[in-house]
């Protein structure tokens, strides 16, 4: 009887990914406000950058562009961030 590890054939290693950047599709972040953060783009390092499109304070909506927070930015702000993806619903 063959063990899991003789039948197992790994053609290609696992990469590590830093949790940053392997965001699953349709994820969003909900703030200690309960205001939903979604991906808006990535920096030049490659960190993700977030948008609150509508957020429960009409005046935190501001005007023109949007300031380009970064899931750190948001999470030393606005944290703890709870990560929901459509992969859980």
């Amino acid at each position: 009887m063959a063990t899991f590890l003789q039948t197992l054939s790994i053609t290609q290693p696992s990469r590590v990914v830093p949790l940053h950047k392997a965001t699953l599709p349709q994820t969003e972040f909900v703030d200690s406000s309960d205001d939903v953060w979604v991906p808006n783009g990535h920096t030049s390092d490659g960190e993700l950058l977030l948008a609150c499109p509508n957020p429960h304070n009409p005046e935190d909506a501001g005007h023109g562009a949007s300031y380009p927070w970064t899931l750190h930015e948001v999470q030393q702000s606005f944290g703890p961030l709870i990560a929901r993806s459509a992969v859980a619903s």
